[in-house]
């Protein structure tokens, strides 16, 4: 059993009333935090089998030389506009979604979906370190976005699980070889676990130097004033608008206006139909 631990002048203290205060205190202080079980057995048999479909697919579509030419070998993009099963069981699952809308608020938007096929000794460009919000150099007070990776093989040593450098969200600057080597810290897990962390922590991948392959799939949220990455809501044909979450979730509601007119009729659109 832990001891208490006793303060002296302190005057404000954090408390944890529910695993998911753990989660956000470790993800608000760390910038990342390690979520057990999000998805059963089945499902991640079902993602794994769904993930090397759609990529097939997605290679027959727009020819595997040029897929190498813009270096997007070994991922997949935009899961939920092919199959149902990554919208409600990936984006919306339930372990993870009240987390981020807890931290971000409920206006939010999906920025990507990407599903990583990492193969047997193979360096992706994600094992170089970045942070998900590319090319920006800033902190900020509270999360304008998150993310959560999805293991679906198992994440250590040999598979080469996610690295992260805790506390980076906080600082602008990329740290030191020395301290890099120091305090990075390697995500060890099981398939059907998640990582959520702040999209401005700085992370890479390991190098998978297991005899298969390493999947796993990223979502990454944001407030609707970062723009997605990729149109869902055109990609989905107009399935989802008219539900209430779903549609500001996968971009209806956050489009671009041509017109005023256009812009006024949404909005009273969207007031009549509250």
């Amino acid at each position: 059993m832990n001891q208490e631990i006793k303060t002296h002048g302190v005057t404000e203290r954090h408390i944890n009333n529910s695993e998911q205060d753990r989660i956000i205190e470790e993800l608000t202080r760390d910038g990342f935090s390690l979520v057990r079980g999000c998805l059963l057995k089945e499902e991640v048999d079902y993602t794994s089998r769904r993930l090397d479909e759609i990529y097939a697919e997605q290679v027959r579509e727009f020819g595997e030389d040029n897929i190498g030419l813009i270096h997007d070998r070994h991922i997949v993009r935009s899961m939920l506009a092919f199959d149902d099963f990554f919208l409600h069981r990936i984006a919306c699952n339930e372990c993870l979604l009240e987390i981020v809308k807890r931290v971000i608020g409920n206006n939010l938007s999906l920025s990507s979906q990407v599903g990583i096929l990492n193969p047997p000794s193979g360096e992706l460009y994600q094992t170089a370190w970045h942070r998900e919000l590319q090319y920006q150099h800033f902190t900020i007070s509270r999360p304008i976005a998150l993310q959560t990776l999805f293991a679906i093989e198992p994440f250590n040593e040999l598979t080469g699980g996610t690295f992260f450098l805790p506390g980076s969200h906080l600082h602008e600057m990329f740290p030191s070889e020395e301290y890099v080597h120091k305090h990075e810290v390697q995500i060890k897990c099981d398939p059907g676990d998640a990582v959520i962390f702040d999209a401005l922590a700085y992370h890479r991948a390991g190098v998978n130097r297991s005899n298969s392959i390493r999947r796993a799939i990223n979502n990454l949220y944001t407030v609707p004033l970062i723009q997605q990455q990729i149109n869902f809501s055109r990609m989905m044909g107009g399935r989802f608008a008219d539900d209430p979450f779903l549609s500001g979730l996968l971009g209806y509601r956050w489009q671009t206006a041509d017109s005023v007119i256009q812009w006024r009729r949404e909005h009273l659109q969207r007031k009549q139909s509250v």
